[in-house]
């Protein structure tokens, strides 16, 4: 009787402890998950300041190009020269 008395009690813990394990699983996922969604939130949030940042830079020298368009044709030369001469070495 001892025996069958401990072995139901040897399972009753093991049942809780598959419990509380299953809780501690669902969790680690639900911590995960939700660490994983304000990772992409913050990594979206920069990639779209980012965008934001090259689109104002693109029409700021559009606009210069377009306002000073000889000036522009001189520099886009000198620095093509200077790459040639970089990249010839």
């Amino acid at each position: 009787m001892a025996t069958q008395a401990s072995n139901q009690e040897l399972q009753d813990q093991l049942d809780t402890l598959r419990k509380d394990f299953s809780e501690l699983t669902q969790t680690m996922k639900t911590m995960t998950s939700d660490y994983a969604k304000q990772g992409q939130d913050k990594l979206k949030e920069k990639a779209d300041y980012a965008q934001e940042q090259a689109r104002d830079s693109f029409y700021k020298a559009q606009g210069e190009v377009e306002t000073h368009p000889y000036t522009s044709m001189a520099v886009a030369f000198g620095v093509g020269l200077v790459i040639g001469k970089i990249l010839d070495k």
